[in-house]
């Protein structure tokens, strides 16, 4: 993996000094994940609000059964991608007396906490205990005991269970939604991690992420990104679209102060109150930019199109932000144009990838650079529309 470049810290674009002899191919490798950039957010330790507990895991599973504690049912994925031998080992671990890791839990709302680490833990518990659907198998060192359901361990092995402690850290109220994602971000690291999208998406409860899958599964926006399973899974699809819905909501001008990550977080927060009205109006637009880049671009939507290089590359989050947005605003006229000019219009974007290296930059590793890229783009449409 080449080394992330920083280049948040480089002059503007007057004063900007681009190596012309970096190349396309150091650049692409980085593109289809994170948009890399230095962290500006200062914390105030006194609003990091952390407690401990040392709840028994009868009272989780309660809290779960009273819908007290959410394990996001919206997380499939997430829920239970655990092995059947796996959940079993787990269970063994309990019953041989080996400490479970530490579970953090969002607590911002008393009524109803969420699982973000310890998910797999937890549903797997669930599954053996509260819903009885899990028959232990592969076990090491209690091997008497494969094959057996809950209800057919002995009483003083249920117990046992029961009455185990565990150490759950509490992020409780108070505690700024950037330092929240950050602290899970941090604890993040083993197991099935969660992907950035998935944080965001346990961290922020509501409409919007309903909003987001929405927007995933229509037909428009499938034909266009052809995404793999894979990425779906990590719902790598949703921060597209996410991505496309932050720009949308506010403008790339007022993105210079804030990280990438608080500025989708902050995002979601906001389409949670929007009106179905709202909703509905950025939908039809969204589909409406997802047709035309299809119309325009064909397969290389969204990705860069070099004639210095034969390859497709991947689908850029970059680009399909800055060309989703400027497309959805345009008018059926205006699309009906760009569509008719369409080979000017491509011919003009591969000459910014293959000359205009802080387009290029602007579009690879750059998340500072994204008045930039907007610019530049806005004024590419324009010119062909003129």
């Amino acid at each position: 993996m080449p080394e992330k470049l920083d280049i948040s810290s480089q002059p503007s674009h007057q004063e900007a000094h681009i190596d012309e002899k970096i190349s396309i191919q150091e650049l692409e490798e980085n593109e289809n994940d994170e948009l890399y950039e230095k962290a500006t957010f200062q914390y105030d330790p006194d609003k990091i609000n952390i407690f401990t507990k040392e709840p028994t895991i009868e009272q989780l599973l309660r809290r779960i059964d009273e819908e007290a504690l959410d394990l996001s049912p919206d997380f499939q994925r997430q829920a239970d991608i655990w092995k059947p031998d796996v959940k079993s080992r787990l269970i063994e671990s309990i019953l041989i007396r080996i400490p479970l890791p530490a579970f953090y839990i969002d607590a911002t709302d008393e009524d109803k906490w969420l699982v973000v680490d310890g998910l797999q833990r937890l549903s797997a518990l669930r599954q053996f205990i509260s819903l009885q659907t899990l028959h232990l198998s592969g076990l090491e060192y209690l091997r008497n005991l494969n094959g057996q359901t809950y209800k057919q361990l002995d009483r003083r092995y249920q117990r046992r269970i029961l009455e185990t402690q565990v150490t759950v850290y509490l992020i409780e109220k108070g505690t700024p939604t950037e330092v929240k994602y950050n602290i899970f971000k941090r604890i993040n690291t083993g197991g099935v991690p969660l992907s950035p999208q998935e944080l965001r998406h346990a961290l922020n409860p509501g409409n919007a992420n309903k909003f987001l899958g929405k927007l995933a599964s229509c037909d428009e926006f499938q034909l266009v990104t052809q995404l793999s399973a894979t990425r779906k899974k990590r719902m790598d699809d949703r921060e597209f679209i996410l991505g496309f819905l932050a720009f949308t909501l506010n403008s790339y001008q007022t993105y210079q102060d804030q990280e990438r990550d608080t500025f989708l977080s902050n995002a979601l927060s906001k389409a949670n109150k929007l009106s179905e009205v709202e909703l509905t109006q950025i939908e039809n637009n969204f589909k409406r930019g997802m047709k035309a880049c299809w119309e325009i671009f064909g397969e290389n939507a969204f990705r860069k199109i070099s004639h210095k290089q034969t390859k497709k590359y991947p689908i850029n989050k970059a680009l399909f932000e800055v060309l989703s947005v400027n497309l959805s605003q345009l008018n059926d006229r205006e699309i009906k144009t760009l569509v008719a000019r369409k080979q000017e219009l491509i011919e003009k974007f591969v000459n910014l990838v293959d000359n205009d290296r802080e387009f290029l930059f602007s579009i690879s590793q750059a998340s500072s650079k994204v008045e930039y890229r907007f610019r530049t783009i806005q004024n590419l449409i324009k010119e062909i529309l003129a």
